[in-house]
């Protein structure tokens, strides 16, 4: 009975596979939108988004996750480790300065671990992995390298008119009803977490130790909606370089419990910490480091569970910046 009530609460696999293919995403977008929208500089100055017609930008992300689990007298462990090849294509710029941007990821490296089960893909790779995670998780990697997410943005950074690919959407309709229930792997939830994902510039100019804020919501599904309140502080000089500029990032994560929900959560620990190193003069991100910890408690159908959570995720600029 106890085995039974925890494969219901996917605990064996306490990351949720189909989630993968959506952290992948959302992490490579918000990473990029979040440090490139920092554009601090040592005097003053209101901020905006700037860029160019036919402009390429090359980045890594890379995602490290350990996540931990007790309940019923068991405890879990599983790691999560993500390499991800992207680029940023701007396709147009209007005179107000709104620029029609393209995402794509060009390739994607996943290595998941867990009890009694492992996974590891390489879209580039010749031969794909086999077992029953592999025959979940690889139809719809598959479907999200090459894929082209749109979308436009003005001046401050604020998200318009958000295109996710067919082929994508296609490959998680296919992945049954569990991957479409919460509505979140649906085209509008994806569209509101991409939205969500994205920083707004500070309306006024920017100094030395000023911040700014964010607030972000992501549905969860089964436990409510994820709140977090992001504040951006301009740090001056970054000591990865000369000609660069630091913002730091702190994260508080709160939770709106479901009203319809049977799951009780009480979020018992959090830290949310991050920097960003960016060239002002040419107006992007050269590397960034973000570390969110979190832990919950579980109450569900009479069952106490804990739940730990330390993700690292880094944007790395390529070595020849962009291409034209």
């Amino acid at each position: 009975m106890k085995r039974m009530m925890v494969e219901k609460l996917n605990l064996r696999w306490p990351v949720c596979p189909r989630a993968i293919l959506l952290r992948i995403v959302l992490s490579a977008l918000a990473a990029t939108l979040g440090v490139a929208a920092a554009q601090p500089t040592h005097g003053a100055e209101t901020l905006r988004w700037k860029f160019k017609p036919g402009e390429t930008l090359r980045y890594t992300m890379v995602q490290e996750t350990t996540q931990g689990m007790k309940a019923m007298g068991q405890e879990f462990k599983t790691s999560l480790h993500q390499t991800v090849d992207l680029h940023w294509s701007v396709k147009n710029v209007a005179g107000d300065g709104v620029a029609e941007l393209s995402q794509t990821i060009d390739r994607v490296r996943t290595k998941l671990e867990g009890p009694g089960n492992s996974f590891e893909f390489d879209s580039q790779a010749g031969k794909a992995p086999e077992g029953q995670i592999a025959s979940l998780l690889t139809p719809m990697l598959k479907a999200l390298v090459g894929a082209e997410f749109t979308f436009k943005m003005n001046g401050r950074g604020e998200l318009s008119e958000i295109k996710v690919p067919q082929k994508l959407l296609d490959s998680l309709r296919q992945a049954g009803p569990a991957a479409n229930a919460s509505g979140m792997f649906s085209e509008e939830g994806m569209k509101n977490l991409i939205s969500q994902s994205s920083l707004t510039l500070a309306e006024g100019p920017l100094e030395n130790g000023k911040s700014w804020t964010q607030q972000a919501k992501v549905p969860v599904p089964m436990l409510g909606t994820m709140v977090m309140d992001k504040t951006y502080t301009f740090d001056g000089p970054s000591p990865k370089g000369p000609d660069l500029v630091q913002v730091l990032l702190d994260t508080k994560v709160t939770l709106e419990p479901a009203a319809d929900s049977n799951v009780a959560v009480k979020i018992t620990s959090q830290k949310g910490t991050g920097e960003f190193a960016f060239d002002p003069q040419a107006g992007r991100v050269v590397s960034s480091r973000v570390n969110d910890k979190l832990q919950m408690s579980l109450s569900v159908m009479g069952q106490e569970l804990e739940q730990s959570t330390d993700t690292i995720t880094s944007m790395t600029l390529a070595k020849d910046g962009s291409s034209k």
